[in-house]
């Protein structure tokens, strides 16, 4: 089996030059890239844009570095389902690509948070399932490189430009779904609804003393009533909670871990100095 295998990559690797191959591999990456940067930026905006009340604000370094690690990861998947002669092994193997790359970013991020054991398996167990899904996203971007092929064999300048025009706008569009969707769910939105009003309405909060962890930080206590932003992100300790960043108007901040079904009962235990989770 494993001579069949052997034998079945030098075959492939033989049927074509880097430079024929470099054709699909190129388009492929940049479409990609194209199509993480609409992501990443519409997925880090939306809730901002979605909830204007609630004192969110836009995390620009983390978009930052998260636009270079998509960037980065799907423009190999794009080369890598580019760089196979036949569709069929470039959806394959850009399937396999996706899944791989998931789950060593999901671990990556799991690890670098300092995660619990729990959520380092769950990262394994739901990077899994979403092998089909790599396969899709690959049949995609394969279908999105013969397309690019194509329009360049049109005979006219015009024909091309206006045909290369309509492949990325849809692509846009098939990255902006999904980015629109990372919006917040109805329990994140409660979540952040319910730590919005006990910032707000902490003078009259008889159970105030409770809901914060004052010995951990006991600098917030002096800044409640200033003026603050909100920055979310998915939790990295926890499964069904949110990593919050408070930061108040004279640059003090203080990150909590938020249980999204806690709602207006919420007691937030684990909050420390800065804008990491350092221990839950």
């Amino acid at each position: 089996m494993f001579n069949r295998i052997k034998e079945s990559i030098k075959k492939s690797i033989r049927q074509e030059s880097f430079e024929e191959r470099r054709k699909r591999m190129f388009p492929g990456a940049f479409y990609c890239m194209f199509a993480a940067t609409v992501f990443v930026v519409v997925s880090s905006i939306i809730n901002v844009i979605s909830f204007q009340g609630m004192h969110l604000g836009v995390d620009w370094i983390n978009l930052l570095i998260q636009l270079v690690e998509f960037c980065i990861a799907l423009a190999v998947a794009g080369a890598v389902v580019g760089w196979f002669t036949e569709d069929y092994m470039g959806i394959v193997g850009g399937g396999v690509a996706l899944t791989i790359l998931l789950f060593i970013g999901n671990l990556v991020i799991t690890l670098i948070g300092s995660g619990s054991a729990a959520l380092i398996i769950q990262s394994f167990f739901t990077a899994l399932p979403l092998f089909g899904a790599g396969v899709l996203l690959a049949w995609v971007i394969r279908v999105t490189v013969n397309r690019h092929l194509h329009i360049q064999q049109q005979e006219t300048q015009k024909a091309r430009r206006t045909l290369f025009a309509r492949l990325v706008a849809i692509i846009f569009l098939v990255a902006l779904i999904p980015g629109v969707f990372s919006r917040f769910g109805y329990s994140s939105e409660y979540a952040i609804r319910s730590l919005n009003d006990n910032l707000q309405n902490y003078a009259t909060d008889p159970y105030f003393a409770y809901r914060y962890p004052f010995a951990k930080v006991p600098e917030l206590k002096d800044h409640f009533g200033m003026k603050y932003v909100l920055y979310v992100h998915s939790s990295t300790y926890e499964t069904n909670a949110l990593d919050v960043t408070i930061r108040f108007g004279d640059g003090y901040a203080v990150t909590c871990i938020v249980p999204v079904t806690s709602g207006n009962a919420m007691i937030l235990q684990v909050c420390n100095r800065g804008t990491k989770i350092l221990s839950p």
